[in-house]
Parts: C-alpha cells; sequence; structure tokens
C-alpha cells in the first residue's frame, strides 16, 4: 500500500487544509477543540478508551489551527487599529 502523504504532495494538502479553513472563525475551531476534548474526558469516563484515545489525539491539532487562526485575527486586527488611528491623525 503507497503511503499517501509523502514530501511531493505535503505542500498540496497543507494548501487544501488552509483553503478549507480558510472561512471559518478561530472561535469556533477553538470551541470545537474545546468540545472534542470534553468528548475524550466523556468517553474516557464510559469505558471506551480506544475512542476517547482518538479524539483525544485529534484535539491537539485542532487547537493548534485555532490559535494560529486566532493569533493572525488579533494580528490582523492590530493592524487595522494602528492605521486607522494613523489616519485619524493626519
Amino acid at each position: 500500500m503507497e503511503n499517501l502523504i509523502n514530501q511531493e504532495n505535503l505542500e498540496e494538502i497543507r494548501e487544501f487544509i488552509e483553503g478549507k479553513i480558510a472561512d471559518v472563525p478561530a472561535n469556533y475551531i477553538l470551541f470545537g477543540a474545546i468540545g472534542s476534548l470534553l468528548l475524550s474526558s466523556y468517553l474516557n469516563k464510559i469505558g471506551k478508551k480506544d475512542a476517547s484515545s482518538v479524539i483525544g489525539k485529534l484535539s491537539i491539532p485542532i487547537i493548534a489551527i485555532g490559535l494560529a487562526k486566532y493569533k493572525d485575527f488579533i494580528k490582523t486586527e492590530l493592524e487595522n487599529h494602528l492605521e486607522s488611528k494613523q489616519a485619524s491623525e493626519y
């Protein structure tokens, strides 16, 4: 069986994922990550250890994506605020 993720198509996969989540607000992604952590702990509590482990491991990249998008959002808002402040001074 061929390995689907290799160096040749890694950039294409990254662009595909970024294109799909470009319109999703960072808040939704972070809420989804929190939800996946809660679901993981619930599954662990009821004894579904394997499912809990999979869901818990998926939440870490979701948190990273959400934080990266939120950081970009904050940076953009700060730049817009500084530009409007400079425009109002002149």
